[in-house]
């Protein structure tokens, strides 16, 4: 299922964004505040329509400007009113910054194939803190936090049950949820996948508690973020889960019988060619240096004479 709704979303461009976050045991009033573990909350930003307030997927920040989202995800002017208003980017408070439309078509492709694209902003939003991408294949087996924007569950949707329904688009809301990466794996591009399942009889999701996540609908784009080394990284962007409309919390693959497999695109596969769409910070910063040195030079050689 998980190849039919991968191809549906790169060959016929669909806006459907892949899923949100749901949790087994916790409603929709849970983790909707920085967990203060150090996973970076707050460069985690929804992408939407600023006419009608419409919510197309997540994106994660990556500095000077630029932001990593699925590929998938619609970015570009109003699709109603076919008006000039380009899509924007929230970061959870009052200030929205415009999408760059000059900046490839809405965004650049990492690579071919790949659910992933980097998007640009008209202004550099200050005040929030850039996300590390991780450059080498060091992930951990180990709980990791995804931050996204996706729906969450239907108010009917019991707590601790194995079937959770997805609630509507009202129910979106930046979002914390805890899973580990069980496999990697190329299908069609690199990616991790997580998955929503048990092992214990007491049915506690892979020992991960109630705050265990699956992802949902306007999830795409949200980011999976592990702690490595002391240090936060950005390990994976959302891009599609096994099922719509509903998260199953099952058994793990390793029983026979498995849950909702959620992927994210592996950032430690492509981060060259993300860095490459992007100027670096510290040549930014050098740049920026070499212009102050030339000013003062030139200013001091113009006092003297």
């Amino acid at each position: 299922m998980r190849k039919l709704l991968l191809a549906a979303i790169l060959l016929v461009a669909t806006r459907f964004a892949a899923p949100a976050m749901v949790f087994w045991n916790l409603d929709n009033d849970a983790n909707l505040t920085d967990p203060g573990t150090g996973a970076p909350w707050s460069a985690v930003a929804k992408i939407y329509d600023p006419t009608n307030n419409a919510v197309s997927g997540s994106a994660v920040y990556l500095g000077n400007g630029f932001l990593l989202t699925a590929n998938h995800v619609f970015v570009g002017p109003n699709p109603t009113y076919h008006t000039n208003n380009y899509s924007s980017v929230n970061f959870g408070s009052t200030n929205s910054f415009l999408i760059d439309p000059t900046f490839g078509t809405y965004g650049i492709q990492v690579a071919p194939g790949v659910d992933m694209k980097v998007i640009k902003l008209t202004l550099d939003p200050s005040g929030v803190n850039a996300a590390t991408l991780l450059s080498t294949p060091t992930e951990e087996v180990a709980p990791a936090t995804i931050i996204g924007w996706g729906v969450g569950r239907d108010p009917s949707s019991p707590l601790g049950s194995t079937n959770v329904t997805w609630g509507n688009t009202n129910t979106s809301a930046k979002r914390w949820g805890v899973n580990e990466p069980k496999t990697v794996g190329t299908n069609p591009y690199d990616y991790i996948a997580t998955v929503a399942g048990a092992t214990g009889p007491e049915f506690d999701p892979d020992g991960l508690g109630d705050a265990e996540a699956s992802v949902t609908l306007l999830d795409s784009g949200s980011g999976l973020f592990q702690e490595i080394g002391g240090d936060w990284y950005l390990i994976g962007i959302t891009t599609s889960t096994d099922t719509k409309d509903a998260a199953i919390y099952g058994n793990d693959a390793t029983s026979g019988s498995h849950g909702d497999f959620d992927y994210f695109a592996r950032i430690s596969s492509y981060d060259q060619q993300i860095i490459a769409l992007i100027p670096e910070p510290s040549t930014v910063s050098l740049l920026a240096s070499a212009c102050g040195t030339l000013a003062w030079a030139l200013l001091r050689r113009h006092q003297r004479g």
